[in-house]
């Protein structure tokens, strides 16, 4: 009963809760919990992020690429990542065990499409983060990448490779405006 407490303690606190190296067992439960949350903020912002993509005519833009990791038989922290035309979003997880998502966007389609869909992106992003959302604060598990990187070159590419046992390649469907 007492381990139930300590548990359902952890999760009505907002921050990363500092043990005593005899309660490790809870750092674990703190940090599974974590976890947990930053994974279900990661689905929640690929499904955001996806709705962006249904408002392009082109199918190109509508294109994504999904990558479970985990199931690649590759060794890697990397867990999943989501790759479209504009942004590469991935889960992964750091080496002191914090599954962290990283979000890099492609510097072309900023210059081409402007702002407005990237900051709509940011949006999604923090919308799924912020401490309100979680009953764990979550916030700085989101690491944005500081320069635009050239994603476009590596989707094409992935695209080109086809789907495997790891890889799916899906598009959105288009909802007008």
């Amino acid at each position: 009963m007492a381990k139930k407490t300590q548990l359902e303690t952890l999760k009505n606190q907002k921050n990363m809760t500092i043990i005593a190296p005899t309660e490790e067992i809870i750092l674990a439960q703190n940090l599974e919990l974590r976890n947990q949350d930053v994974e279900k903020a990661y689905h929640n912002i690929i499904k955001g992020c996806r709705e962006l993509l249904t408002a392009f005519e082109q199918l190109r833009y509508r294109m994504n690429i999904h990558i479970d990791h985990i199931n690649s038989d590759k060794e890697t922290n990397l867990i999943h990542e989501w790759i479209c035309h504009f942004w590469d979003i991935t889960l992964t997880r750091n080496r002191f065990g914090y599954n962290m998502v990283y979000v890099a966007f492609d510097e072309d389609a900023l210059t081409r499409f402007g702002d407005k869909l990237f900051n709509k992106m940011l949006r999604v992003v923090f919308k799924h983060t912020n401490p309100e959302v979680s009953e764990l604060n979550i916030e700085n598990c989101i690491r944005i990448e500081h320069s635009a990187s050239d994603i476009q070159p590596f989707f094409i590419s992935r695209l080109l490779n086809g789907e495997k046992d790891f890889v799916s390649i899906t598009s959105e469907e288009r909802v007008p405006s």
